[in-house]
């Protein structure tokens, strides 16, 4: 079936038959107990359609972005070559807030630092597609596309319109084995989802994590290190933990020395740098998004791959440099401001929709604070037809795939479509967005 032909099923659809199937949906989710912030997950039934041969060629350019920026947080911890051969400024580095300088020189040049990456991508196959950001500290989406998937095919839309879109669910599969792999020796390590607490706004998908790939899941007050090892306490159990994979910040309180807590666990760092214990990604992996650093990843992927960009990026400027600095002030309206070490669309500014006392704020702080911004003129983001109180209408998306390394760099199946609400362009879920399933269909023309 083409992508065309996807589409006219999906429009045949009713309204009515659309209210069903997002009430269906929301059951679905609500009964498995899918929330965010202790709400069910928002869900529209109205999915994303992508041909397979465009996702293959998208998963290519999602690859050789990982590796590149895999690579240079490996060498800005080591070598520093980058630095050494002018392509990017030891200030622009350095002063980064997601810079961690103890961490030079603890892990040899060649040691995964980004196992898991997560873009945020705009447009589509006939616009190009481009890359707002990566999100390498604390990687989520893939467990809500599960979800969401499961809701949708408990709707039973993919039946009625008479798809079959590759399944999504052996990607928590591919996710494990490669968490495996960081600890090859093993041939049953114990694997840790670590979450920051059990209240955490995400802890719906860190269960649903961990009961899916069979990992044992756990807070940083459950972890304990002696003797050069991690150990995990619970139900009266003392047990050796081989890899963790961090859901939570890099920095969450101090040792007794004043000196940070790896993720809130007091001598992890010590542990890691021994070798005893892996990290999926690595405290520190945060200055590979850094998004003041957004505009040297062409760069990178020339320095450390050879290779050219297969995925374009939307422009970025530093407010950090006086003329950039500049001309965001004098097109204010006109961009997307967010801070350098932001997440979840906390903190920014939507130039177009901003109301004059919002731009004037963001330019107060903007020139108090320049290095701690950069802007995006504001694009155009691709729509999709949403269920709304009284009609289907046209809500921006983005698209969230999570893409692993390792012997062989593979983007796990499916990704997560968010959409934003009515008229806004911010699609992050605590400003009110909603999840959709994407379907990648083969044999679309």
């Amino acid at each position: 079936m083409t992508t065309a032909e996807a589409i006219r099923s999906l429009k045949q659809i009713s309204l009515k038959e659309w209210r069903e199937l997002h009430a269906s949906g929301h059951r679905h989710l609500d009964d498995q107990g899918v929330q965010i912030e202790n709400t069910v997950v928002p869900y529209d039934p109205w999915p994303r359609v992508i041909k397979g041969t465009d996702w293959d060629r998208l998963c290519a350019g999602i690859s050789q972005r990982h590796r590149a920026v895999n690579c240079f947080v490996a060498d800005v911890y080591s070598r520093q070559l980058i630095i050494k051969d002018g392509v990017i400024s030891r200030l622009e580095i350095e002063e980064s807030p997601l810079w961690q300088k103890d961490l030079q020189g603890l892990f040899p040049p060649d040691h995964c630092w980004c196992l898991i990456n997560g873009l945020d991508l705009i447009g589509g196959s006939r616009q190009g597609w481009r890359v707002l950001e990566d999100n390498l500290r604390r990687v989520g989406g893939h467990g809500y596309a599960v979800r969401i998937r499961q809701a949708s095919l408990a709707a039973g839309l993919p039946e009625i319109c008479g798809h079959s879109p590759r399944p999504v669910q052996q990607g928590l599969q591919l996710l494990r084995n490669a968490l495996h792999r960081l600890c090859p020796h093993q041939d049953d390590p114990l694997i840790v989802l670590l979450t920051p607490s059990a209240i955490s706004t995400e802890i719906s998908e860190h269960r649903f994590l961990a009961a899916a790939m069979g990992l044992s899941m756990a807070c940083p007050e459950d972890l304990h290190c002696d003797q050069n090892r991690v150990f995990l306490f619970q139900n009266g159990q003392r047990m050796p933990v081989d890899v963790i994979y961090r859901r939570n910040e890099d920095r969450i309180n101090t040792e007794p020395d004043g000196s940070s807590a790896w993720l809130g666990v007091p001598g992890l760092k010590r542990v890691a740098a021994a070798g005893n214990v892996q990290i999926a990604n690595l405290p520190g992996a945060g200055i590979g998004s850094d998004k003041a650093l957004y505009r040297h990843v062409s760069a990178m992927i020339r320095y450390y791959l050879g290779e050219t960009p297969l995925i374009e990026q939307v422009p970025t400027l530093s407010c950090r440099d006086p003329k950039e600095l500049e001309h965001v002030l004098q097109h204010l309206s006109q961009m997307v401001v967010k801070p350098v070490d932001g997440a979840g669309g906390l903190d920014m500014l939507h130039g177009p929709t901003a109301s004059a006392d919002a731009l004037r704020g963001m330019a107060a702080f903007l020139q108090a604070q320049p290095e701690r911004f950069v802007a995006q003129p504001a694009q155009l983001l691709h729509t999709l037809p949403t269920l709304g109180k009284d009609r289907l209408e046209p809500c921006a998306v983005d698209l969230r795939p999570v893409s692993l390394l390792g012997d062989t760099p593979q983007v796990l199946p499916g990704a997560l479509t968010r959409v934003a609400p009515p008229g806004s362009s911010i699609v992050n879920l605590n400003r009110g967005g909603t999840l959709k399933d994407t379907w990648i269909l083969d044999h679309a023309a």
